[in-house]
């Protein structure tokens, strides 16, 4: 099981000024994500592992603030609960950091779209939608979603890769084949991801 496992080297360096600020500017995302039930914790899935992280950038000069890792289920998030991605290879597999706690083990995913859409403002949420993953992999119709392979597991620079490709406007709904349940949503700002998400769940 590879849920909530960090497979990628980092760098974690002292939390940075802002960080108290960036999770004032997540934490309502996180409170949406976690009433549609894509994000949080729950005992009888992923061994009680809390799933889904949200991020946002660009921060001030470069880089994206993302939820550290095992945070989806706060009530509220804190200056202890994000981390500033400062820089990131996905061809090396790693990144620096700044915060207090590790980074979320998906955070080259979001690197991904971060960098496809380098210096725009851009909203990240993942989380794992059951049914919304089970229906995007068997589906014969097409849908508002990108579906990537299933050899590209969580976590990888295989997965990040994919990521990357599926990254083609200022929004958009990747299903994440090679990893359970999971899905990511991303657009311009907060509402967009919210919209994006809640419309296609509604529709599942």
């Amino acid at each position: 099981m590879t849920e909530a496992v960090i497979q990628f080297k980092y760098a974690l360096r002292p939390a940075t000024p802002g960080a108290a600020a960036a999770a004032a500017t997540l934490a309502p995302l996180l409170q949406d994500a976690q009433a549609l039930g894509v994000m949080g914790r729950d005992p009888d899935r992923y061994d009680g592992l809390a799933f889904g992280n949200l991020s946002f950038g660009p921060a001030a000069g470069s880089g994206f603030w993302i939820t550290a890792t095992q945070t989806a289920d706060q009530p509220i998030l804190n200056e202890e609960s994000v981390v500033l991605i400062k820089d990131w290879s996905i061809a090396d597999n790693s990144l620096h950091a700044a915060g207090r706690r590790p980074p979320s083990s998906e955070t080259l995913s979001h690197a991904a779209i971060h960098g496809r859409r380098s210096g725009l403002p851009t909203w990240v949420l993942h989380g794992h939608a059951p049914a919304l993953w089970a229906r995007a992999r068997t589906a014969s119709e097409s849908g508002p979603w990108t579906v990537t392979s299933p050899r590209a597991a969580n976590g990888t620079v295989a997965m990040a890769r994919a990521i990357a490709a599926a990254t083609t406007g200022a929004s958009g709904l990747i299903v994440m084949g090679g990893h359970q349940d999971g899905v990511i949503a991303y657009g311009p700002d907060a509402a967009a991801v919210l919209a994006l998400l809640t419309s296609v769940l509604e529709a599942t």
